[in-house]
């Protein structure tokens, strides 16, 4: 069973996002990922598919494992 929630790595992956993103503009890089928005929907969406039919399939679970879980 996987576990979906916004924990500590989301949180810094963003961050992180953020940060690279804001160099790479200020110093005037092409940005290391879609610059554009359907690029960058088409992997949300992807992954959002993702998940769905792995609810569909009862192999993930939204929110936080509960403590008592054995969670590899």
């Amino acid at each position: 069973m996987h576990y979906v929630y916004i924990g500590r790595n989301e949180v810094v992956a963003l961050i992180v996002g953020l940060i690279t993103g804001s160099i790479y503009t200020w110093l005037s890089l092409p940005i290391p990922a879609p610059n554009v928005l359907g690029g960058i929907l088409a992997i949300i969406f992807t992954y959002i598919g993702y998940l769905i039919v792995q609810k569909i399939r009862g192999a993930v679970r939204f929110g936080r494992p509960n403590a008592s879980e054995n969670v590899a």
